[in-house]
């Protein structure tokens, strides 16, 4: 049976490390709902900038309020992965779409504001690196990012991510272990 894994946080929190982790260690398939955005960007020229892909989204919404989450569940659906990880919930919606699935399972990856902070400091993402404290902060209250918190009060799992990659990855270990067995 097909096991949907979702995957919530802040920017920074580490998410995409999580998905890489499971999807090259668990044999899953990576999904991002920011896929489809991207997709229209890169028909459109334009880069991927967080701030094209949110006003993106949001445009999106005022055609169809679900319309991406209903072409991402048509991918999903498509694919014959055992396990799929989904980096990147963010919406209600998206967590209702989750659960949708027979065997699902929401992960909440937290860490502290300065931490992750950091992080996108040393991240190859050119928007990012020149970031300072601020403007890291006024991209938390995107509308994008403001449902995190509520969404992960739904998590099955909530990781701290304030240690190693390596003891990180040991916490992820763990709850495949419970979600698999």
């Amino acid at each position: 049976m097909k096991i949907v894994i979702g995957l919530t946080g802040k920017i920074g929190a580490g998410k995409s490390a999580v998905a890489k982790y499971i999807s090259k260690n668990y044999n899953a398939s990576e999904h991002r709902f920011s896929q489809i955005l991207m997709d229209i960007l890169d028909r459109l020229y334009l880069p991927h900038k967080r701030e094209y892909l949110q006003s993106l989204g949001a445009c999106l919404r005022k055609i169809r309020e679900d319309v991406i989450v209903e072409a991402f569940k048509k991918d999903l659906k498509k694919d014959k992965s055992e396990i799929i990880v989904i980096d990147g919930i963010r919406y209600p919606n998206e967590v209702k779409m989750l659960r949708s699935f027979e065997k699902n399972v929401l992960i909440c990856i937290e860490a502290p504001v300065e931490l992750r902070y950091e992080r996108c400091k040393k991240r190859k993402e050119k928007e990012e690196t020149r970031l300072t404290f601020e403007e890291f902060l006024k991209n938390e209250e995107a509308e994008t990012e403001k449902r995190i918190e509520e969404i992960c009060k739904e998590a099955d799992f909530i990781i701290n991510n304030d240690s190693t990659l390596e003891e990180l990855f040991k916490k992820v270990d763990g709850i495949m272990g419970t979600i698999l067995s």
